[in-house]
């Protein structure tokens, strides 16, 4: 409302700003929601998500961090990165919270407990963190090449446990044609007291977009 927008409160001196903040992570959260688990439809304008892409056409395999030993990871990874179809460096392994601890557990043992000199390696070490596009990616060296990392708590209560996503083939796609982009638009005052007789502002945050995904067999998921 328009008197919210004029108060100054004691925690918060202008509650129109922290609520447009919110909504704008709100937004973010519901389109990366969609890109994950959406199903397409042919009634509804909905985007098929990665997982239930892999889950038709890619690999699966099965990860209980109680039994399953950096061994029998190993050998997920040979099947997943085949260098016939699968050698690119553009993989990322996206993993939810218990995940994301079995491997530094995994890795971060060799480092800090086994290493005895620069020359020695191990088969699963994690080796390095780094920042791309503002998320966190944490490296495991592994004899398939490195592995890039990046906690995803949207994963967190589902039941995929790590989804593994060849960057080369998977692309967000907004909405765009006849000269009509349908990407993020924020449209100010969609509402308001001139247009409405109601004494408020409504603004709207609208985005049109899907996934585009290609090459099932370089992607995985673990559940």
């Amino acid at each position: 409302t328009n008197t919210a927008r004029a108060t100054v409160l004691k925690y918060d001196s202008n509650e129109w700003a922290r609520v447009w903040k919110e909504k704008l992570v709100e937004h973010k959260w519901d389109i990366e929601n969609s890109l994950l688990f959406g199903t397409q439809s042919d009634a509804y304008y909905t985007t098929q998500g990665a997982v239930d892409y892999i889950t038709q056409y890619g690999n699966s395999f099965s990860l209980d961090t109680n039994t399953k030993t950096a061994d029998d990871f190993l050998d997920d990874l040979a099947n997943y990165m085949d260098p016939r179809y699968n050698n690119s460096s553009a993989n990322v392994y996206f993993v939810n919270t218990e995940v994301y601890n079995w491997m530094h557990k995994l890795g971060g043992y060799f480092k800090n407990n086994l290493e005895i000199s620069s020359n020695f390696r191990a088969d699963f070490a994690m080796t390095g963190k780094k920042k791309v596009l503002g998320v966190d990616i944490t490296t495991f060296a592994t004899p398939y090449g490195d592995m890039n990392v990046a906690r995803n708590i949207h994963l967190d209560g589902s039941a995929v446990k790590m989804l593994g996503i060849n960057m080369k083939y998977a692309a967000y796609r907004p909405l765009v044609g006849n000269g009509v982009n349908r990407d993020t638009s924020v449209y100010v005052g969609v509402q308001t007291l001139e247009n409405s007789g109601i004494d408020r502002r409504v603004d709207l945050i609208l985005t049109e977009a899907g996934l585009e995904m290609s090459m099932p067999e370089c992607h995985a998921l673990w559940t």
